[in-house]
């Protein structure tokens, strides 16, 4: 699993973490959609797109088209969006494949994570709602949002679920988190108020986020 792409990637994400740091916009262009591609090759070299590697894969591509989109231009924004939401479509239904058991842990945690969801989601919402240029977001960010929720569930469920060992499902779990406490301070960040070094939180999170999908991914179909 481990080989000479994966350290390759982690240096290129921690240089894209320092341009963020330090304002360079044009390293930026070039390191964020590197570490994309460098995860991407990584992750096929390793896995070579086996069984459910190939629709973790495919999410991988969507979101280095997100990264690209995104950089672009503003006006990107909602197509940007959108290749987002179709990667976390593909990881949605990677982790559930073959489906899982509806256990009570399901509706249990199924139940924290749109608790979490309603609160998140009402405080953008209530934001968006007061602003005239972020008000016809309220529907794409409400899917979005709504998607993403599904895939922190989905890679949640992994820590029980007797087909997935504890290590990869522990690397699913946090990455997953990982990439849905990204999306949300970028969010807060756009859409309610900014913070400190908000660009460069959200893409530390991002990058590890990524990279714990993958590397969970990989030690469960290899082990």
């Amino acid at each position: 699993m481990i080989n000479a792409w994966l350290p390759a990637c982690v240096s290129l994400a921690a240089a894209d973490w320092l341009a963020v740091w330090q304002g360079w916009r044009r390293v930026g262009y070039l390191t964020k959609p590197a570490t994309m591609v460098l995860l991407l090759v990584w992750f096929g070299s390793a896995g070579h797109f086996q069984g459910s590697l190939l629709t973790f894969g495919i999410g991988f591509l969507f979101s280095l088209m997100g990264d690209i989109l995104l950089m672009a231009s503003h006006h990107y924004f909602l197509p940007g969006l959108g290749a987002f939401l179709l990667a976390h479509l593909a990881y949605i239904l990677a982790f559930n494949h073959p489906q899982p058991q509806l256990t009570p842990v399901f509706y249990i945690l199924g139940l924290a994570v749109l608790f979490i969801w309603l609160l998140i989601y009402s405080r953008l919402d209530r934001a968006m709602r007061a602003s005239n240029t972020h008000n016809r977001m309220r529907i794409p960010v409400a899917m979005y949002s709504s998607v993403i929720a599904l895939m922190l569930l989905s890679a949640f469920l992994t820590l029980f679920r007797p087909d997935w060992q504890l290590p990869a499902a522990a690397l699913a779990a946090s990455g997953g988190f990982l990439f849905f406490i990204s999306d949300t301070m970028l969010a807060y960040d756009r859409f309610v108020r900014s913070f400190p070094r908000a660009r460069f939180w959200v893409r530390v999170t991002y990058h590890t986020g990524q990279l714990g999908l993958a590397a969970g991914a990989l030690l469960h179909v290899l082990s």
